[in-house]
């Protein structure tokens, strides 16, 4: 008798230990596999590949959540399988929540994202919460939770390993978090891919690359950082009120990798390719704008010119729109829309693209017109690549005919990006005095210049027909990268820069970049060199609208001659930050890290975003007439873009030839035989992720609406 009691006693602590075993490891392994597979629905890469090309990082992400999950080990066995099961389903519902986001707005969630419905906010697509599934699953918690309670039996725990296993995870959880002794994630080569957060998703893991980038937001603040500093800093910089004269127009039109191509030695040049630039360039203000970026790194640059805050303040290889814009921003638009101008975001890429979708709309724009909602040559992601820069200037001078009153408009021109595939001839370049493979790659990237230069002129040249003043402030946003950059730059090509990375020289040969800002009325010569967040202060001060706490420290910093901030790693050839700089980070810090002390310290810095922002130039997409021409229909519409799908209640797509007709009207023509009588049919306009960015309402096609 004795001895079955002593094979049941060893029997029931086996199981519970099996049991335990698998709380601390195959739980946090199914956690993983589950949540990976939820979030991978959204991804290009499915969980079996992931596991086999990338190894180390899927074992990192499993010791990532065996440390998680064992940390609570020290607690009683009960209430570790208890708090590791819920635990489990927290992750599992992150993982639901990175996926719809992935969705809707191409990144994960990170940090700063206090909440989902915040993200969905702006798009069409309604969000299904199944209430089966919803009440299924608290059914299954309920009944786990009973089980582990009433079922599991009470084994005797030995504390000595409880407390070990504890202590060792939180260390290493220590380790992952601060990188001493030893980065984890540096060791399996996490990658931050900032111009695609949801590539970093795919490669790290949902887990790993959330850490990465929790690790990222996380930014010490600087020294004597206090609610009375930024009082102080509010009373101390009062910006100049407005001027009473007429309001200009203005234009901030940003291009992308536009540099001089004379930059790599004019003697390699046939003739000028950018004669439009010059010209404006020798007319204008003008001068070098340090770049903090090369290659990439867009939005960076944009932000800085858009908030006059600066990339001198955030870690590197971080992007501020996808990582800190969460809360509305004080930025040139705000300023203008104060002043009665109406504000449009224009870029002539996706929409969704460093989430520019929400981020525009917290930074004061009442509009966003993206590529998806111009009629582009070929619709985005046809393998044409990026749209040509007339899009750009079709764009503006249509929000200028179109919006009533003043306009404030920042554009965003891409057809200067990458890639410069090495091309045989250019009009351009001189053959026989570079390297073959050197000279293919700036005949490339010389022929979009020169386009881009051409799209100057004209969007130049229509401005100055028109009876409003108008400024226009033209810069690229960094230099362009090449698919061997020592071939174009280095010593196997021109060798402007044979060490961009650490010699100064070099470096600055690959951030200085030209600009000059263009009036209709006053135009004339003016040099300063500066860093692109002065770009929104000089375009308020030269349309004499009132800017705020941030655009004046920038005033006087230019009062001061100090228009450029040095770059971090080049402070002993540049000089160190000023005093009116070290403000500027406070001012930067609080706004994005810290306690936003500035909503009640700074009255009004603070705006709140238009309840009425959308996305296109037109507020809404409709069908205004439908006219029966015999064989065919033809629908007259007024804001509905040129790719846009015509979608019966089914979905399917019917076959619809468009036909621009100027001011938001087109038509799209259906053969009568695709139509049959009754069936609605809707105009649906979706982006590259399949969602739904507008759409009209449903209509007959027999009937006129």
């Amino acid at each position: 008798m004795f001895t079955n009691l002593s094979k049941k006693i060893t029997v029931k602590k086996l199981i519970v230990w099996m049991l335990t075993v698998c709380f601390m490891v195959g739980l946090p392994f199914l956690t993983l596999y589950v949540s990976e597979t939820i979030v991978r629905k959204a991804l290009d890469m499915p969980f079996s590949v992931w596991t086999t090309e990338f190894t180390k990082r899927f074992a990192l992400n499993i010791i990532i959540l065996i440390a998680v999950f064992n940390v609570l080990y020290i607690l009683p066995r009960k209430w570790f399988m208890f708090t590791s099961f819920l635990v489990s389903c927290i992750l599992v519902i992150f993982a639901v929540a990175n996926n719809m986001k992935i969705e809707l707005r191409n990144s994960p969630i990170s940090l700063g994202d206090f909440a989902l419905l915040n993200e969905l906010r702006g798009l069409e697509n309604p969000v299904d919460l199944s209430m089966p599934l919803i009440l299924g699953g608290s059914v299954a918690f309920l009944v786990v939770t009973v089980a582990i309670f009433w079922l599991v039996p009470k084994v005797k725990e030995w504390w000595v390993l409880k407390i070990g296993v504890s202590v060792l995870s939180m260390a290493f959880l220590a380790i992952l978090w601060t990188g001493y002794p030893f980065s984890p994630m540096e060791k399996v080569q996490f990658q931050n891919t900032w111009w695609q957060q949801e590539v970093g998703t795919m490669r790290n893991g949902l887990f790993g690359n959330f850490v990465l980038l929790a690790q990222q937001a996380k930014i010490d603040p600087p020294e004597g950082y206090s609610k009375n500093t930024i009082e102080s800093i509010g009373k101390d910089y009062v910006p100049a009120e407005s001027t009473p004269e007429e309001k200009p127009n203005v234009i901030i039109l940003m291009s992308e990798a536009f540099i001089d191509p004379y930059h790599f030695g004019e003697e390699h040049f046939t003739q000028d390719p950018i004669p439009n630039f010059r010209k404006l360039y020798d007319e204008s203000m003008h001068g070098t704008m340090y770049s903090p970026e090369f290659g990439g790194g867009t939005a960076n640059v944009e932000f800085e010119a858009l908030t006059g805050l600066s990339r001198q303040f955030m870690p590197d290889s971080s992007v501020a729109y996808q990582l800190y814009v969460k809360k509305p921003l004080p930025s040139a638009a705000y300023a203008f829309k104060d002043a009665g101008y109406e504000t449009t975001a224009i870029h002539s890429y996706f929409g969704w693209y460093y989430q520019r979708e929400s981020v525009y709309r917290l930074l004061g724009f009442d509009q966003f017109i993206s590529g998806e909602m111009m009629d582009l040559d070929h619709a985005l992601g046809s393998g044409w690549g990026f749209p040509k820069d007339h899009n750009i200037t079709n764009s503006v001078l249509e929000t200028l005919d179109t919006t009533e009153g003043l306009d404030f408009v920042h554009a965003v021109a891409v057809e200067g990006h990458q890639p410069y595939k090495p091309q045989e001839e250019s009009e351009l370049v001189k053959t026989g005095e570079l390297p073959d493979i050197t000279r293919q790659y700036l005949n490339k990237f010389t022929d979009k210049m020169n386009s881009v230069d051409k799209e100057i002129g004209r969007l130049v040249e229509e401005l100055e027909k028109r009876d409003e003043p108008s400024i226009l402030i033209f810069f690229g946003d960094h230099y362009p990268t090449f698919g061997n950059n020592n071939q174009v730059y280095g010593s196997q090509g021109t060798q402007i820069a044979n060490n961009m990375l650490g010699d100064y020289d070099d470096f600055i040969n690959t951030h200085n970049v030209p600009y000059f800002i263009w009036k209709s009325e006053g135009n004339e010569p003016k040099e300063l060199d500066l860093s692109p967040n002065q770009f929104g202060a000089i375009a308020l001060e030269m349309a004499g609208v009132k800017g705020n706490t941030v655009t004046a420290i920038l005033d006087d910093m230019r009062a001061k001659g100090e228009a450029v901030i040095p770059y971090n790693q080049w402070q002993k050839q540049m000089g160190a930050q000023t005093e009116e700089m070290g403000d500027l980070h406070q001012m930067q810090f609080d706004l994005l890290h810290g306690k936003r002390h500035v909503e009640k310290t700074i009255p009004g810095l603070i705006a709140m975003p238009a309840n009425d922002y959308h996305l296109g130039l037109y507020p809404e997409m409709d069908v205004q007439k439908i006219t029966d021409n015999g064989n065919s229909f033809e629908i007259l519409t007024k804001g509905v873009p040129k790719f846009t799908k015509l979608l019966s209640e089914d979905n399917e797509e019917l076959v619809a030839e468009w036909n621009e007709l100027g001011n938001g009207l087109s038509t799209f023509t259906v053969n009568k035989s695709d139509v049959e009588a009754g069936e609605k049919f809707r105009f649906a306009l979706y982006d590259s992720l399949e969602n739904i960015l507008r759409n009209t309402d449903y209509f007959e096609i027999a009937e006129t609406p």
